[in-house]
């Protein structure tokens, strides 16, 4: 569905007023990227990575240095794309912004906020579909309200409807679920899991569970490049070597003889690449010095911690 190939995008940062002199900071920086039709791909990384950057370009929001963007086999890359968008581009793309409050009309109902971008999106009997997300979203109370009396939660719910507008094919997600209650970020995956099933999404986010819970797989941004990507699980066995053993006991001290020993206070972490040898070993250990262990575990890594041994690496 959509095809990134050697994208880039550089900004003069002013370091001197005086002077007049500048820094070019690399935005992002040749990415490659491949998403499937009706896959979520996660897009994850430190602030500054290059997400947001990433997600307007490909929403022609802002133009790229160099590098092209297929989109279903048309090339969305294209200087007049930015003064007027083809109908292609409106009726294919749906974007839900970082920023989402500063895209809704807080003087404005929540109606006449879908009325008025469905408009703007050349929709001009827009009705059903707008009954129809109003409905999806349960905005029926609130939706000839102001929207500056909407809760977080609501004006989310109200801008990812306004994404929606057109049944875009593809929808862009810049943290869709930052700074909302347990109840409505629930219903919102809910939403994403049953109604968009057929949708290509790319979701960017800090929230490193709820992008494994949702996303089908992962690419990792810092620095503007793209460091990592693939499924969640395989990650987790490409990009992690070990296991941790994890245990519990009163004589902690016992077990520092161990290669790849961490202990704090009662617990004894151990990093092994043969976890069998290790209990074993474990085990001749208890028997021989009468330890008494209160838990003993192994840990399976993390998104998390994939994506910190990916930052540091890309350092």
């Amino acid at each position: 569905m959509i095809i990134i190939k050697d994208l880039t995008k550089t900004y003069k940062r002013r370091i001197s007023r005086k002077e007049g002199k500048f820094r070019t900071i690399n935005a992002i920086n040749k990415i490659n990227l491949t998403i499937k039709d009706g896959e979520i791909l996660g897009l994850i990384g430190p602030n500054g990575a290059g997400k947001t950057t990433t997600l307007k370009i490909l929403s022609n929001l802002i133009l790229p240095d160099s590098g092209t963007v297929t989109l279903d086999g048309h090339n969305i890359i294209k200087k007049p794309n930015l003064i007027k968008k083809p109908d292609f581009i409106k009726n294919k793309i749906g974007l839900l912004s970082g920023e989402f409050t500063r895209s809704l009309y807080w003087r404005l109902t929540g109606l006449q906020n879908m009325i008025f971008f469905a408009k703007l999106r050349g929709m001009w009997k827009p009705q059903e579909r707008i009954q129809e997300l109003i409905q999806m979203f349960k905005l029926e109370a609130y939706i000839d309200e102001f929207v500056m009396k909407y809760s977080t939660g609501m004006k989310h719910k109200l801008a990812l409807a306004i994404a929606l507008l057109n049944d875009p094919q593809v929808l862009f997600l810049d943290e869709p679920l930052t700074g909302i209650d347990p109840f409505t970020n629930f219903e919102l995956k809910k939403i994403i899991k049953n109604e968009f099933k057929e949708k290509t999404i790319i979701w960017a986010s800090h929230n490193l569970y709820e992008i494994e819970e949702m996303c089908d797989r992962i690419a990792l941004i810092n620095n503007g490049k793209i460091v990592l990507q693939g499924e969640p699980e395989v990650l987790k066995k490409n990009y992690w070597d070990h296991t941790k053993i994890l245990i519990t006991t009163d004589k902690s001290q016992e077990f520092v003889s161990f290669d790849n020993v961490d202990i704090r206070g009662n617990f004894v972490e151990i990093k092994t690449n043969n976890v069998t040898r290790t209990v074993l070993e474990i085990i001749d250990l208890i028997k021989d010095k009468g330890i008494e262990i209160t838990d003993i575990k192994t840990l399976k890594p993390s998104l998390e911690e994939i994506f910190l041994e990916g930052v540091k690496n890309a350092r």
